[in-house]
């Protein structure tokens, strides 16, 4: 048997001669002397040689030499990973479903299975009617909750404490299952950094009471809950329900089993949106459990190789013994020694690879391999279209049906795909040193959504000054970080701060600017019209989250220039010119001789408060000096 040949570059010793000879005219034209005899031809031969020889090595790296190199820079190709949703089950009577319930949907002719990841109780009730209470106004939210394309804000647009959301259902049930969708179409991504969770914090003090007789509630707390107070989408579930009875709210004339959510005290970075509020719901994994046994026999030579009849296979879950003894899986034999009961999974091709007898044992002669259990499926087959029809093995009366779409599925990870995760993480801060560098740890903390940070040292103390997301544009007031998401802004920059360094983090000292304008308008234009647009520019150009120069949101310290203030609104069409503008702020804010407004800190940031707009006619001059 011959060695294998490794497949080199296409470019030969002759091929880079000629190629470094075409360029000599290029970049040395006074070089002339293109022979052999020429010293400077002798080199170009010698690096060409040099180089040659560094692909023909470069060729003999194969993918297992990749694949060490990046575990010893502590990356691996992530493996296999499989799609959950969230399925919505439907029975005229109480059903309990066992976790790992083979679950099947069917789609272009083929058959998909997913499996139950939680035991579940389904109650034979119905979400009837959905009621917010905004403390400023009641609404029936019940339409919008069932419109797909639609969203509600459960406790309002001013999240003011003491709003109630309401939740009707036709009849009680010790048990109920709900799932609660958040709207995050218009969100920027949560914050992520590394492999590092998220934070959990508290923003806001709910409660949740069940209707008594004769007007009266009881306190009652999830036993679940995965939105961790309306934050992120999940399951909320309700158990030991004792004396749930229907009765009728103060300001709507409907008889329900009412369960309520009541806003005690409200912290929101932005007022939380619900998309949909879903009953009976259970998350599912895709795959299946196969536990037929599949028998294989040893051989006794080293490196022995079997495949699974079903791939891919899942990492971690397959059950083999060798003689009935276990074996266990293991990335790689590297650290494996002659007696270790280990072997290898290549997932995509289900492939098991035991040792050799250095490292790893090697299974006997004759042996008995027997594989009892293992799981199949996961990768982007997987991610589902919303709408589906589903069947349950075993529960042929139960309505199964999934209103969102399955997601999160992923492919094994190539080494290419690892290498270049290797060089994005290279270039990711993770020790706090610049100021740049707890901006981005900042603003990266997993879990939260910011707009903006700013770093600077104050008082020997690295102060971070952050700006939440919120997707509103317009709003009472600006937002406010609350304790709970400082406090894990800070636990994050202390996990990558040097040792010593004294950190706070706050939220910024808003200004409101108020703007007041002279303008002429183009001849024919409705000025009520041209005002509205007017307004509506500034206030995204100075709006903290999502204004300035880049859409980004307003920098921290940074002042209101009257000249660009000026471009703004002069290219806005309609505008024949700008006569005057005058601009103020509140809490220290000041304007400087050329009628530039300076914010008093470094820790200012600007939000638009009311502007004034004044209309001239044609006698009037274009961009007058005294502003």
């Amino acid at each position: 048997m011959s060695l294998p040949k490794p497949e080199l570059d296409d470019l030969t010793f002759e091929q880079l001669v000629s190629e470094a000879r075409g360029l000599i005219p290029r970049y040395a034209p006074r070089w002339t002397d293109h022979n052999i005899s020429d010293p400077g031809i002798t080199l170009i031969e010698l690096l060409a040689w040099l180089t040659e020889t560094s692909l023909y090595r470069l060729n003999l790296v194969t993918e297992k030499h990749l694949r060490k190199y990046l575990q010893l820079l502590g990356i691996a190709p992530q493996p296999i990973k499989p799609a959950t949703v969230e399925l919505v089950f439907e029975s005229e009577t109480e059903i309990v479903l066992d976790r790992g319930l083979l679950l099947q949907a069917e789609l272009e002719g083929e058959k998909i299975y997913f499996e139950l990841e939680h035991p579940m109780k389904i109650a034979p009730v119905k979400l009837e009617r959905v009621v917010t209470d905004e403390v400023v106004g009641v609404f029936d939210r019940t339409d919008t909750n069932n419109e797909p394309e639609l969203f509600f804000a459960p406790f309002g647009e001013a999240t003011l404490d003491g709003a109630c959301l309401y939740l009707g259902f036709g009849s009680p049930s010790d048990v109920i299952n709900l799932f609660i969708e958040i709207y995050e179409d218009d969100l920027i991504p949560l914050g992520s950094h590394g492999d590092e969770g998220f934070y959990r914090f508290r923003n806001a003090e709910l409660q949740w009471q069940f209707s008594l007789t004769d007007g009266k509630w009881q306190d009652i707390t999830p036993s679940f809950d995965e939105t961790d107070g309306f934050k992120y989408s999940g399951r909320v579930v309700f158990e030991k329900i004792d004396g749930w009875s229907s009765a009728k709210l103060p300001f709507f004339d409907y008889s329900h089993c009412w369960l309520r959510c009541i806003l005690r005290r409200s912290e929101f970075e932005y007022p939380p949106r619900i998309k949909t509020i879903m009953l009976n719901t259970a998350k599912a994994v895709h795959g299946r459990t196969i536990r037929t046994e599949e028998r294989f026999t040893g051989t006794g030579l080293p490196g022995q190789v079997y495949k699974l009849k079903n791939r891919p296979v899942l990492k971690g879950s397959i059950k083999l013994t060798v003689d009935g003894r276990p074996w266990q899986e293991r990335t790689d034999l590297y650290g494996s020694g002659p007696g270790d009961m280990h072997f290898m999974l290549d997932s995509k091709e289900g492939a098991i690879t035991f040792g050799d007898g250095l490292m790893g044992a090697v299974p006997p002669d004759g042996a008995v391999i027997v594989v009892s259990q293992y799981r199949t499926g996961g990768g982007t087959n997987g991610n589902l279209p919303a709408g589906l029809t589903w069947t349950a093995e075993g529960c042929p009366g139960l309505r199964i049906s999934n209103r969102c779409a399955s997601r999160e599925g992923r492919d094994e990870e190539t080494v290419e795909e690892a290498k270049l995760r290797l060089l994005r993480d290279l270039r990711t801060p993770y020790r706090a040193i610049t100021s740049a560098d707890f901006e981005y740890i900042a603003k990266n903390t997993p879990g939260l959504r910011i707009a903006r940070a700013k770093a600077f040292v104050k008082d020997k103390t690295v102060t971070v000054v952050v700006v939440p997301y919120t997707p509103l544009e317009t709003f009472q007031r600006p937002p406010e970080p609350s304790r709970g998401f400082l406090g894990a802004i800070c636990r994050h920059i202390d996990r990558h701060r040097l040792i010593g360094t004294p950190i706070k983090v706050k939220g910024p000292e808003y200004i409101r600017v108020q703007v007041s304008m002279r303008i002429r308008p183009e001849r024919g234009i409705d000025e009520v019209s041209l005002g509205q647009t007017i307004i509506q520019s500034l206030n995204r150009y100075l709006h903290p989250v999502k204004g300035w120069k880049d859409g980004g949101g307003w920098p921290a310290g940074e002042p209101v220039y009257r000249s660009e203030l000026y471009r703004l609104i002069e290219e806005i069409e309609g505008v024949r010119c700008v006569v005057g503008i005058h601009i103020s702020g509140n809490r220290g804010a000041f304007t400087d001789p050329s009628g530039n407004l300076l914010l008093p800190t470094e820790e200012s940031v600007v939000y638009s408060g009311r502007h004034s707009i004044v209309f001239l006619r044609e006698t009037e001059r274009c961009r007058r000096s005294d502003g």
